[in-house]
C-alpha cells in the first residue's frame, strides 16, 4: 500500500519529462510504488494526445509517481485516472479558498473555476489481464505569472492567490493527497471514487457548448460510463460518447 509519503524522490535539475525518466528508470531497475521524479525543468512535457505542457524552469511542480496497480483490472483503468485526478483537485483545494472552485475537467485536467491549473498523463503497461506499472505524470502551475498564448486558460495558484508557494510543500501535500485516494482504489470504493468524481465534474448537470468534429453543439454532461468517456445529453435529447480528444468545450 501506497504510503502518504514517498518512500523516494528523486530531485532533478533538468529532463526532457518525468514520464520518460519513470519509464527509463523502470527499464534498468524496480522502483518501489511510491517513487516520485521530480524536475525543476522539463523541457518536452506531455499532456494529453499530443499536447505539450508549458512551465517555466523554476516554478511549477512537475513529477511523475510511480505505481503497480496489479489489483485493478485493466477495463477498470480508468478508475484510477479518477482516484489521481481527486487526488491532485483535493491537494489543490487545500491550498486554494473556497475549495468548491476547484474543479476536475474531464478527464483529469484540474481548474479553477474555468482556467486550467493542472494537467496530468497517465501511461499504463498492460501484460494480458494484468495492470503492471502505471506511471502518472503531473504538471502544477504554481508560481507561474504569465503564459504563452498558445495556453489561454492557463492559471497559476499564485495568481489565484497573491501567495508564492514552497514547491516541496505543493508536493507534499498534493502527494498525501493522491496517496489516500490511491488507496481508496486499493479498498475497491469505486463508487465512492465515481460519487467524489461526478461531485467535482466541471460541468457535471449543466448546459454547455462543446465542439466535435468542428460542429459545435449544445449540451449537458449526464455523467462518465465505465470506459472514461464522456455522457452528453444534446439540445435535442440524444445521448452522446465521447472518448479522450473526441470533444471539446467551448466554455
Amino acid at each position: 500500500m501506497m504510503e502518504s509519503k514517498a518512500l523516494r524522490i528523486i530531485h532533478l535539475e533538468t529532463t526532457d519529462s518525468t514520464n520518460r525518466e519513470a519509464f527509463r528508470l523502470l527499464g534498468t531497475s524496480s522502483p518501489p510504488e511510491g517513487t516520485a521524479i521530480v524536475a525543476m525543468h522539463q523541457y518536452s512535457g506531455r499532456g494529453q494526445g499530443q499536447a505539450s505542457w508549458e512551465s517555466e524552469p523554476g516554478k511549477n511542480l512537475t513529477f511523475s509517481v510511480i505505481l503497480r496497480p496489479v489489483f485493478l483490472p485493466p477495463a477498470n483503468q480508468f478508475l484510477l485516472n479518477q482516484a489521481i485526478a481527486l487526488g491532485v483537485r483535493d491537494g489543490i483545494a487545500e491550498l486554494l479558498t473556497p475549495k468548491e472552485n476547484v474543479l476536475v475537467k474531464w478527464p483529469n485536467d484540474i481548474y479553477w473555476k474555468d482556467r486550467k491549473v493542472s494537467g496530468t498523463l497517465i501511461e499504463n503497461q498492460i501484460m494480458g489481464n494484468r495492470l503492471l506499472v502505471a506511471v502518472a505524470g503531473i504538471g502544477i502551475n504554481v508560481n507561474q505569472d504569465q503564459f504563452s498564448n498558445d495556453a489561454p486558460n492557463a492559471l497559476s495558484i499564485k495568481t489565484i492567490t497573491g501567495t508564492e508557494f514552497e514547491l516541496s510543500k505543493v508536493f507534499e501535500t498534493v502527494f498525501s493527497s493522491i496517496s489516500w485516494w490511491y488507496r481508496v482504489l486499493q479498498n475497491e470504493n469505486h463508487k465512492q471514487i465515481r460519487e467524489s468524481y461526478l461531485n467535482h465534474l466541471l460541468g457535471f448537470g449543466e448546459t454547455r457548448r462543446f465542439s466535435h468534429e468542428e460542429k459545435e453543439f449544445s449540451g449537458e454532461i449526464t455523467g462518465i460510463d465505465e470506459y472514461g468517456r464522456i455522457l452528453i445529453r444534446e439540445s435535442g435529447g440524444q445521448l452522446l460518447n465521447f472518448d479522450i480528444k473526441e470533444v471539446r468545450f467551448l466554455f
